[in-house]
């Protein structure tokens, strides 16, 4: 690899910032990473739509082996990719022909048993096809990338992925599916009821084949690059290609001059320079690497770095500038930390007198925290009851009024007459219709509270009465009979009194006989 050729910025990354890094590439170069993922993906979807004409029963499992190809198929965008962030212009066609060659290493291994744990291949797949690192090598490699949390980022992500990629099929189904349907209401799982039904399976067998190779085709390059991206973040942390970088822009300086002129940055290059030529004199500039004399560097052995005298005033400020450079918190392996002790503690621990030995007292500390928290519950309880007025939850609901009257009738027994429909018939014959009908209906509600025990409370309309005397019937808590009646003079009621549609002679009288029949005309039951 030519790092000097990076087109990509490199410096310190995050896991996360490096797959992120991914994407940006494949914006870059997504027309011949798409391409030539394309070409081999689409002639591998045609085979299995092929095999699934002629067994449509077994379309899964073409569609599971397309799958099982797709970490081959893969090395064909990370080609473009690898060529591309190098400087180098590859072209689809030219990633197509080169694909073959690309297969070596590794692929055994993803098409047996490593393809179901194959979760991290995004990052290994380099190792096979561009460090072309094979066996104990290349196990030692994928180890050694995978390490400071690299390895479960790419596992998670391929998990993400392939969540993305479910989703990405549930959207285009569902996109399908609200033009399917054939009623008036859209349902955009219209598509997955045809599957499911007696329909054209053939043809639904190969749309589903087409929704899964459209989903991963888009799903694939991008997996593959930000997994490129994540290996060349660890790559470069591991092997300092920033600081190699740096390194290679320094200049021999040619004079005298010229060194006075150089960038900041020769000072690193001199340290290296001068790190071979440290002798036996010391030098008092080497303390300013250390912030603080308390504070005790891990590994530091206590003796003091010794450095050759300084043989022109260039050098010395060159060592200036290192010990500067080295006194920076950036480039510390280590944080110092103060703490307070006492003085002379060590002194203080073996003046200590001995305390005896005190009795297990385990079994009264348990009795104790058994009591305590007991002592708490009943006190939170007490504090509940005592202000229970305070808490809406447990204030009493003041029981339900009974109903005195429906509608603005009075259905107490006391305000009927002995003679219900004999009154009822007196009244109409005068010509108070509305006056009958009240009577009518109101004795039918009062009978059914004191006889059949109907619960009714105040605010009841008719119709309340009405479904409360249908429960009580299906419950046989009331006889058949007595629910016609009273559906009937509750029809009469209504009628007259809201909508002024009278009934006539013959069919009140029929009325009043029913009632008759059911509750009798002395108001006691048959």
């Amino acid at each position: 690899m030519h790092i000097d050729q990076l087109q990509i910025e490199l410096r310190p990354r995050t896991n996360s910032q490096a797959l992120d890094l991914g994407f940006a590439l494949l914006r870059s170069h997504a027309g011949a990473a798409y391409k030539a993922y394309l070409a081999l993906w689409l002639p591998v979807i045609g085979v299995a739509a092929v095999l699934t004409v002629f067994w449509p029963h077994k379309a899964w499992l073409w569609a599971f082996g397309a799958w099982w190809l797709k970490p081959l198929l893969e090395r064909a965008p990370l080609y473009v990719l690898s060529r591309q962030v190098f400087g180098t212009t590859v072209t689809w066609q030219e990633a197509v022909r080169a694909w073959p060659r690309q297969l070596g290493g590794g692929w055994l291994r993803l098409l047996t048993w490593g393809r179901p744990l194959a979760q991290t291949r995004c990052l290994h797949q380099s190792v096979w096809q561009l460090e072309m690192a094979r066996g104990a090598v290349a196990r030692t490699r994928r180890q050694v990338l995978s390490r400071q949390g690299t390895g479960s980022t790419a596992f998670w992500f391929c998990i993400v992925s392939f969540v993305l990629e479910c989703v990405l099929q549930l959207g285009i189904i569902a996109l399908i599916g609200l033009f399917m349907g054939n009623s008036k209401v859209a349902n955009p799982f219209s598509l997955l009821a045809a599957l499911a039904g007696d329909g054209d399976k053939l043809g639904y067998a190969l749309l589903m084949l087409a929704i899964y190779g459209t989903a991963n085709a888009i799903i694939a390059p991008i997996y593959t690059a930000c997994g490129f991206t994540l290996y060349l973040n660890r790559r470069a942390s591991l092997e300092a290609w920033d600081l190699e970088l740096q390194l290679r822009q320094f200049k021999r300086p040619a004079a005298e001059h010229a060194r006075r002129r150089s960038l900041p940055g020769a000072a690193l290059l001199a340290a290296v320079l001068l790190a071979g030529t440290m002798g036996s004199a010391p030098d008092s500039m080497a303390a300013a690497a250390v912030p603080d004399p308390a504070c005790k560097t891990p590994g530091d052995s206590g003796a003091p770095l010794t450095r050759t005298a300084a043989v022109t005033d260039e050098q010395q400020r060159v060592r200036r500038e290192v010990d500067a450079l080295y006194a920076s918190p950036d480039v510390h392996g280590w944080i110092c930390v103060k703490d307070w002790e006492w003085k002379r503690q060590e002194q203080k621990k073996q003046g200590e007198r001995k305390i005896p030995d005190l009795p297990d007292l385990s079994a009264l500390a348990a009795v104790m925290k058994v009591l305590i928290i007991a002592a708490a519950i009943g006190l939170a309880g007490w504090l509940m009851y005592r202000y229970r007025d305070r808490f809406p939850a447990f204030r009493r609901r003041p029981a339900p009024l009974r109903a005195t009257e429906v509608g603005g009738l009075d259905i107490r027994a006391a305000s009927l007459p002995d003679d219900v429909t004999g009154t009822v018939r007196t009244l109409w014959a005068k010509g108070e219709r509305r006056a009958a009908l009240a009577l009518l209906y109101r004795a039918t509600l009062s009978r059914l509270v004191t006889d059949d025990g109907l619960s009714l409370t105040q605010g009841n309309t008719e119709g309340d009465c009405l479904r409360l005397a249908g429960i009580a019937a299906q419950q046989a808590r009331l006889a058949e009979g007595r629910l016609q009646v009273a559906a009937a003079a509750t029809a009469l009621w209504l009628d007259g009194a809201y909508a002024a549609r009278w009934p006539g002679s013959d069919l009140l009288e029929r009325r009043c006989a029913e009632w008759d029949a059911q509750f009798g005309p002395a108001g006691s039951a048959p």
